[in-house]
């Protein structure tokens, strides 16, 4: 338990510094003024100033946040937010989601250079060497897996497919078998005897996972197309939402999917219990998804912000009111605060 809060500590604030670091780097740039750049949230532990900014390490880990001179008040310096032209806002702004999906292609790059299995492609269409194993998605109660302690997440080594495993299990109907099995990262053997039941021997529901390693050349241009298709996929799965809210009245079972703190926590016990190497792939998996939700034009969210440049920009001026615009913001910040305690809510509700 400890090693899973340290582990799902450690990934929100990296997710949400590499967030904040983009708006931070991208106004440094442009020569806006950094009010104050700090990692986690307060109370301060340390702070430094240098060069007009302070910088600072808080004492709650859960990612951090930039303030530029003008970004939320009117101000007459000439480095101030809100007297930069509008594309440049545009960029500071649209930064932080940038940062997020190169995070997300640097983590790919790496997983596959040591070996993963692809978020959204098929890997039988890549190139590279592949480790195909079979993990075992549900356990069936009283089954002869059940009994010899196999649970949800477990690896059965031995096997490339899920039709090599149910071949073996039917030339072996109620025998003792030895099966090698991965739990928690580690190797062991189980003496199973299997079921006369043909159709399900062993009584567990399987998916094959096959790792893909590449060269890091290749696992580069990989990472960029597979950070390109799970993009893809993830606002295909957003479109689903609301097309289901709007033709039925609800959110319907796509939203099913959508998870919270406590549900993320879930998640990222059961990837260190399969292995690191799919904490790394929740990892970029999550930041590709901050990233997306961050550029979805809705008040305080980036694409809100960026909604309101692009119409100032298109009007050459400001269409809303500086004053109005923050009222709206702080609604969509409320809003958000609702539909989070509400997915909160659902996910501990799920996990009892």
């Amino acid at each position: 338990m400890f090693l899973t809060i340290i582990t799902f500590i450690v990934i929100l604030g990296v997710l949400v510094f590499v967030h904040e670091f983009g708006h931070f780097i991208v106004a440094k740039l442009f020569g806006i003024k950094v009010e104050e750049f700090a990692f986690g949230f307060p109370p301060r532990l340390i702070s430094w100033k240098k060069k007009g900014t302070v910088y600072a390490i808080n004492a709650i880990p859960l990612g951090g946040y930039v303030k530029l001179l003008g970004e939320e008040e009117d101000s007459k310096s000439p480095d101030s937010f809100n007297h930069k032209k509008v594309r440049v806002r545009i960029a500071v702004v649209v930064a932080g989601v940038i940062m997020n999906f190169i995070l997300a292609i640097v983590l790919m790059t790496i997983g596959f250079s040591i070996g993963m299995t692809p978020l959204v492609s098929d890997p039988a269409n890549m190139v590279g060497t592949k480790e195909s194993k079979v993990m075992v998605t549900y356990v069936y109660p009283n089954s002869p897996a059940a009994q010899a302690g196999i649970s949800e997440n477990n690896i059965i080594n031995g096997f490339s497919s899920t039709t090599d495993l149910q071949q073996f299990t039917h030339s072996h109907l109620g025998q003792e078998v030895t099966v090698s099995l991965q739990a928690d990262g580690k190797n062991k053997d189980l003496k199973i005897k299997l079921s006369n039941d043909i159709n399900s021997p062993l009584g567990v529901g399987i998916v094959p996972i096959t790792k893909v390693k590449q060269p890091v050349g290749q696992a580069f241009i990989s990472s960029i197309k597979e950070t390109g298709l799970a993009i893809g996929a993830l606002f295909s799965f957003l479109g689903n939402i609301i097309k289901s809210f709007f033709t039925t009245g609800h959110a319907g079972a796509a939203a099913e999917g959508v998870v919270g703190p406590v549900g993320l926590f879930n998640f990222t016990a059961q990837a260190i219990k399969i292995g690191w190497i799919y904490v790394l792939q929740l990892v970029i998996l999550l930041s590709i998804n901050l990233g997306i939700v961050n550029i979805l034009p809705f008040p305080a969210l980036d694409g809100g912000k960026i909604l309101f440049l692009a119409l100032e920009g298109t009007f050459r001026r400001k269409v809303v009111r500086a004053e109005i615009e923050n009222i709206i913001h702080l609604i969509g910040f409320a809003l958000l605060i609702l539909l989070f305690i509400a997915i909160t809510f659902k996910d501990v509700k799920n996990f009892f």
